[in-house]
């Protein structure tokens, strides 16, 4: 090697050295945290401006839907959020970048660190409010969190006990979502999404509400009623608790949905598919163990026995039906009609959400071209891959 080759590659080698370095230094430095008394404080404003941005408006727009619903971005505005969710009124973004331009950092907001110490994926916990509020409580929450751990383990265990195993490696590890489908800022933001989004009306302060519920909040404390919630009296210590979280799942009309947009549902029978079976009962045990464990395996009873289910078999239904499968529809609608007359659940608030979304099924959205445009954006990403190897090689031959 000449001196004359070294000299003219050294501005390379000195860049590659300190790209090297600036990425180990990013790695290196902790996770970024907003503060909470700032996001509180900037929530407050912005449903300030939904409520006067309501009241200017013909058709009264809910100022809870108009401030949760901005505060949704990327993974929490795809196609699907926005049919069950709802979408983000373009007006009232305008007016809020207009009158206080701050409140942007809130569709941006990921890791908040609460007043007792713990960290929370912010962002997905008013991403998932939105939805139970909408009276779909278990989709955006723990339901959303399960399928995708399933979904991401699935093949790698033969049953729920290998599921449950394999899955412990980064299930509610400390993790801001960059390793964990499901780590522990996503677990607390599921189940506090649930608790307070239950409690949601249409006059409720949501910064007061979040500040009231994080006051002294304990482990125990948010698993207990997240559980009384979600499944009524139920005894921890019995192995019928995890039973009751599976099938609380596979009960639920939204999760029905997403199964099957997933590929992880069966029209045939309407029901999970076998083989995605396991992953998903591996994923549910194990958040049932985490629960147990957090109310130290107590006997939880329910003031009402109710429990928050969608409840929208008609309306998954036509959903089913405005897709093209006929055969879907009429399984889901079956399976729905004997699920009513069996349960004792109560509808969350805001139930007609499903249908609306079955609307904009009809109306706006086409699922074969949906997954077309993925099809063509894998293909493009493959393409630009391969673009780059070939072009590193021929690089390297000019050398």
């Amino acid at each position: 090697m000449t001196t004359n080759f070294i000299t003219n590659r050294m501005p390379r080698l000195l860049a590659m050295l300190f790209l090297l370095l600036g990425l180990f230094c990013v790695a290196a430095l902790p996770a970024y945290a907003d503060d909470y008394d700032t996001t509180i404080d900037r929530l407050s404003r912005l449903q300030s401006l939904a409520r006067d941005f309501s009241a200017s408006k013909d058709t009264a727009p809910d100022p809870i839907e108009l401030t949760l619903a901005y505060t949704r971005t990327g993974t929490y505005n795809t196609t699907i959020w926005q049919l069950t969710a709802g979408v983000r009124d373009a007006e009232f973004e305008n007016y809020v970048n207009s009158n206080d331009p701050d409140l942007a950092a809130l569709q941006s907001v990921n890791t908040v660190q609460l007043p007792n110490g713990e960290k929370i994926d912010f962002g997905h916990l008013l991403a998932s409010m939105n939805l139970v509020y909408n009276g779909i409580p278990i989709t955006g929450s723990w339901g959303g969190d399960c399928q995708e751990m399933a979904q991401q383990y699935y093949g790698q265990a033969s049953d729920a006990a290998g599921y449950a195993s394999v899955m412990r490696a980064t299930f509610n590890i400390d993790d801001d979502g960059s390793v964990s489908k499901f780590g522990d800022q996503d677990l607390r933001a599921d189940m506090d999404s649930v608790v307070v989004g239950s409690k949601v009306k249409k006059d409720t302060d949501l910064a007061d509400a979040l500040r009231s519920y994080y006051e002294n909040l304990t482990d125990y404390d948010r698993a207990k009623e997240f559980i009384s919630l979600s499944f009524g009296t139920v005894d921890t210590s019995n192995t019928s608790f995890s039973d009751a979280v599976y099938n609380a799942l596979l009960e639920d009309s939204g999760m029905q949905l997403l199964f099957y947009m997933n590929g992880m549902w069966s029209a045939d029978g309407w029901k999970i598919k076998e083989d995605y079976a396991p992953a998903v009962r591996g994923a549910t045990d194990l958040f049932a163990e985490y629960l147990a464990d957090a109310v130290k395996h107590e006997k939880i009873k329910s003031e009402t026995n109710d429990r928050l289910v969608a409840m929208g078999g008609q309306a998954l239904s036509d959903a089913l039906a405005a897709l093209g499968d006929t055969d879907a529809a009429s399984a889901a609608l079956a399976a729905a009609d004997e699920f009513a007359n069996n349960a004792q659940s109560t509808v969350s608030s805001g139930s007609d959400a499903i249908s609306t979304a079955r609307e904009t099924l009809q109306t706006k959205f086409d699922v074969k071209i949906f997954q077309l445009v993925l099809l063509i954006a894998a293909a493009v990403a493959a393409f630009m891959l391969v673009f780059s190897m070939v072009m590193f090689v021929v690089h390297r031959r000019e050398e």
